[in-house]
């Protein structure tokens, strides 16, 4: 029997980020075609997208499309973005594809080690605290150029710091913000509309969204036992350790 969650999930949509060139992975196949475990990347995340029961997902290609297009299973609608000068650009690229989900995720496309349970997990908090946005965490025992998730005295999310931005202090946090979310649909598109370009890069980033919702009430972040789940693959070896964990779970 269907309960009120997986009806919500089949109605809602999930945008895997998959328009990059990948060229630390240097390999002639597009990022999301590597294979990890022989499937590819993004392959491996849409399986978990599916498993989830998630009823709508759309991939934002861009790189070698054509090529990724026709590695996709019938039923997943592609995105297309045609300058790729950011995340908040690429999520703006699938809005007409997403149509009226109530609900929708937001998925980096380069981390294929990522749990349907995880995602059920995610999104049964998402409903449960009425959040805007919210999205998965872990505490990290080794360094990755994320940003840090600071919390409040009552476990609150308070603010989320760029690596770049962090006092020592911050820097030494390890619970990190990996870009995984899900978002009630209404407050991304609002939001993707006040996301401007960084002076330095040019580039819309989709981490502006959180400051924009705000952290009074509208952000949550479900931080999950396994870190490994996290991490986005940007090279051979890399991809190489994710072989190794694939093969520790069995």
């Amino acid at each position: 029997m269907s309960t009120g969650m997986d009806i919500e999930l089949g109605r809602s949509a999930a945008v895997l980020l998959a328009a990059g060139r990948g060229t630390r992975m240097r390999s002639t196949l597009p990022k999301p075609l590597v294979p990890l475990a022989g499937r590819g990347l993004t392959l491996r995340l849409l399986d978990a997208v599916q498993a989830a029961g998630i009823g709508h997902p759309v991939v934002v290609v861009g790189h070698g499309a054509d090529e990724v297009r026709a590695a996709l299973p019938d039923g997943v609608t592609t995105a297309f973005q045609a300058v790729r000068d950011g995340t908040a650009s690429a999520v703006d690229a699938a809005r007409e594809a997403v149509g009226d989900a109530e609900h929708v995720f937001v998925l980096v496309g380069d981390s294929p080690l990522l749990r349907p349970e995880s995602l059920e997990a995610l999104f049964a908090h998402h409903l449960r605290t009425s959040a805007a946005c919210s999205f998965l965490t872990a505490t990290f025992p080794v360094s990755f150029p994320y940003a840090r998730v600071m919390r409040g005295p009552h476990g609150d999310v308070v603010a989320c710091i760029e690596e770049r931005d962090c006092t020592p202090e911050q820097a030494a946090i390890r619970e990190l913000l990996t870009s995984h979310y899900v978002f009630r649909a209404d407050a991304l598109w609002s939001a993707l509309e006040r996301v401007v370009a960084h002076e330095d890069t040019g580039e819309r980033y989709l981490t502006d969204v959180i400051e924009i919702i705000g952290f009074e009430g509208g952000v949550e972040a479900l931080s999950i036992e396994d870190w490994r789940e996290l991490v986005g693959l940007n090279t051979p070896e890399e991809v190489a350790w994710a072989e190794e964990v694939l093969r520790e779970r069995g």
